[in-house]
């Protein structure tokens, strides 16, 4: 095989902007979804362990995918796991493939939020007053309400503490007083979840925009775009389920001053958030070296970000700086996006035409992509199988 067929792990909205370029590439999933393995420009497909639950599996897995294709592909990856399967068995992985990261010791700060506040107090980054663990004792008093939020989210959707307060696509809990928090406090230490006490940032997730970009190893950008969220579920603190491609004054200039001061390198992704009382834009997590589904919609609108990686790590040099997006493209995950406004109906806050209108203009969708429709089919046998299992179990 070609040892630039990239190799993306991750699901099927990354390996569309790869189908979108129209490059073949070798798709990987380590949730059990193969529709990105039904792409149209997916040439081989595999399933591995996710490494949330069996980290040594998943990369074993991983080794043998590499026998077979051969060494040297550029890697593409897509979430916390595979960042820290990477981390554990980061010499390996620069043998088995190619990609830009920041160093290891700089990509263990940034993707944990432990080391993290430090590090932002240190840079001067704009995050929301922010308490680590052991920070927690020794502090006066807390102003609540605050956020608790996992230091990584293996585990974290799984939890007790956030099936309790909270649902399983929560990314985090909000705290509203001091007997709560105790409360809140004990269970997620009982399940050994390591975590952060953050300051809320007053205002809906329509509020949090996020900036993306793909940097060189000598610290310059390919192309960047902003996205900003216009629903997720649950409704707050929930999973996106419907974002569009926007602008907004002074993030691109923020995070290009901040990523070029760290000396970043690889993709990254920032996400602030904008106080509904001092319009004032906090820094709510800044996640390097992996892709992400937003830039599947940022393919859409204009600016591939996994592309112009791809040309860089196999020797192309982009022409300029990819800086020109559509402001009119939205994307959907309709399922949850139905739920989202049953849930935002039923609490007086928004009417079925308010919602109607996101659905103007330019959309795109999680699966329904007419230019690439095996992966719709797939899709659509999957459900009607689960369909006829469910109406088996309540007939028998």
């Amino acid at each position: 095989m070609d040892r630039n067929t990239p190799v993306v792990i991750g699901n099927l909205m990354l390996g569309r902007c790869f189908t979108l370029a129209d490059v073949p590439f070798v798709g990987i999933t380590s949730r059990g979804d193969l529709r990105i393995t039904y792409s149209r420009k997916c040439i081989r497909g595999y399933q591995m362990p996710n490494p949330e639950e069996d980290m040594e599996g998943a990369f074993q897995k991983l080794v043998s995918i590499v026998e077979a294709i051969g060494e040297g592909h550029p890697l593409f990856c897509s979430n916390d796991g595979h960042l820290k399967m990477m981390l554990i068995h980061w010499e390996e992985m620069r043998r088995m493939f190619r990609f830009v990261s920041v160093e290891k010791k700089l990509l263990e700060t940034l993707i944990n939020k432990e080391k993290f506040i430090p590090f932002a107090r240190e840079n001067n980054l704009p995050i929301p007053a922010t308490l680590v663990q052991e920070e927690l004792d020794n502090h006066p008093g807390l102003e609540f309400p605050v956020m608790i939020k996992p230091i990584i989210r293996l585990n974290w959707f799984n939890s007790e503490a956030v099936r309790r307060y909270g649902g399983k696509h929560y990314k985090g809990i909000l705290v509203e007083n001091q007997k709560q928090f105790e409360k809140v406090r004990r269970l997620v230490e009982k399940e050994r979840i390591e975590y952060v006490v953050q300051q809320f940032i007053p205002g809906p997730e329509s509020n949090i925009f996020s900036f993306h970009s793909f940097f060189t190893e000598d610290s310059r950008p390919l192309g960047y775009f902003v996205g900003r969220k216009i629903r997720t579920y649950p409704t707050d603190y929930g999973e996106s389920c419907a974002l569009r491609l926007t602008d907004y004054p002074g993030i691109v200039e923020t995070s290009l001053n901040l990523l070029r001061k760290i000396r970043f390198k690889g993709p990254v992704k920032i996400d602030y958030k904008r106080d509904d009382r001092s319009g004032k834009l906090y820094l709510l997590e800044l996640n390097p070296t992996r892709y992400n589904m937003w830039h599947y919609l940022g393919a859409r609108g204009g600016v591939n970000i996994p592309y112009l990686a791809y040309r860089y790590m196999t020797g192309e040099s982009p022409d300029g700086v990819a800086v020109q997006w559509r402001k009119d493209i939205v994307w959907f995950n309709v399922v949850n996006d139905v739920q989202a406004f049953l849930e935002l109906r039923h609490k007086g806050r928004m009417s079925i035409w308010q919602w109607l209108k996101t659905y103007r203009g330019k959309r795109i969708y999680k699966t329904l992509a007419l230019d690439d429709l095996p992966p719709v089919i797939y899709g659509i046998r999957m459900t009607w199988k689960g369909v006829v299992r469910r109406l088996r179990r309540i007939f028998r």
